[in-house]
């Protein structure tokens, strides 16, 4: 290649799948180094696709954060499973995050066989290596997956797989998993404008933000009846005005949210308010209202109206 010929641009887009709670917004904010997507211990936190962009001299990976697989115990949580399922074709490359500190669950082994199907190459990343490693009962599950499709397929040909031992919290592995993804990416111009670093629609993040902190609190009482949509945003110039309405399924539950005096949803309203004015760079004043909405979780319309849905 000629010295003055530049290389040629690559770009494509890396999901990031698995069971809940393996740390996959905490992966991604760390890859980019910025809080594109909302972090929680509570599974399922994240209910839509997020995408994060990185932007690099002649690159650009897209990465798509997608809802945690877990146990379907209610009409929300099939919905969640489905969409994430989906959203591996097409992808570039599938990281396929898993809790290195414990033994793999059944949630790891159904996405073991899902993508061991699929043609996209497949990243294994073991998490949280700073809680412990148990690399080789992954490995054992892996194989075991490839044995169970090959005696039912004699042709079966399984995806490239690569291992990675990661810690979103402290960093370790992420250079290598980084450059690996850069060497997986197909030459292409930029999916996205190179300046941008997330297409999240802010009142949906803002919602997320509140809902990541009703659920800090409320996860036992209310663990997945609860869904926030923001109605409303003004930009002041010295600080931004948010309005925005808790939902609920009965009746019984609006105190809860509320709670005694309204403590709970100022507690509420007043960490939501510093997490968005630490991420914003600027104070946000939120307006917090309760509403009763029976079934919203099966309620196509409103499903759209969080971002759960999108066509």
């Amino acid at each position: 290649m000629n010295e003055s010929t530049p290389p040629p641009f690559r770009a494509g887009i890396a999901a990031i799948v698995g069971r809940a709670n393996t740390g996959k917004s905490s992966l991604l904010n760390a890859l980019l180094g910025e809080p594109v997507s909302v972090v929680s211990p509570v599974a399922q936190t994240t209910r839509r696709p997020v995408r994060g962009i990185l932007n690099e001299d002649a690159l650009q990976i897209v990465f798509l954060d997608t809802p945690g697989i877990r146990q379907a115990s209610h009409a929300l949580s099939s919905m969640l499973n489905r969409t994430a399922r989906g959203l591996v074709t097409g992808s570039d490359a599938v990281l396929l995050l898993l809790d290195a500190s414990i033994h793999p669950q059944d949630e790891d082994r159904g996405w073991m066989q899902k993508l061991a199907l699929e043609n996209e190459p497949v990243f294994a990343v073991l998490n949280k290596t700073d809680l412990g490693l148990r690399r080789r009962a992954y490995e054992d599950a892996w194989a075991d997956t490839l044995a169970k499709n090959l005696a039912r397929n004699p042709d079966f040909t399984p995806p490239p797989l690569h291992w990675f031992e990661t810690s979103a919290a402290t960093g370790q592995g992420l250079p290598e998993l980084l450059d690996a993804l850069r060497a997986a990416m197909p030459e292409s111009p930029p999916l996205f404008p190179p300046d941008m670093l997330t297409d999240d629609p802010r009142p949906f993040f803002i919602a997320d933000v509140i809902r990541a902190r009703i659920n800090a609190r409320l996860t036992k009482e209310l663990p997945h009846a609860i869904a926030v949509a923001v109605d409303h945003i003004e930009d002041a110039d010295d600080r931004v005005n948010v309005s925005a309405t808790i939902y609920v399924e009965k009746n019984s539950q609006r105190p809860i949210v509320i709670g005694k005096q309204a403590k709970m949803i100022r507690d509420i309203r007043h960490a939501a308010q510093k997490d968005l004015a630490a991420i914003y760079d600027k104070p946000h004043t939120l307006e917090l209202w309760v509403k009763v909405e029976p079934n919203w979780s099966r309620n196509y319309w409103l499903l759209k109206k969080f971002g759960y849905v999108s066509a």
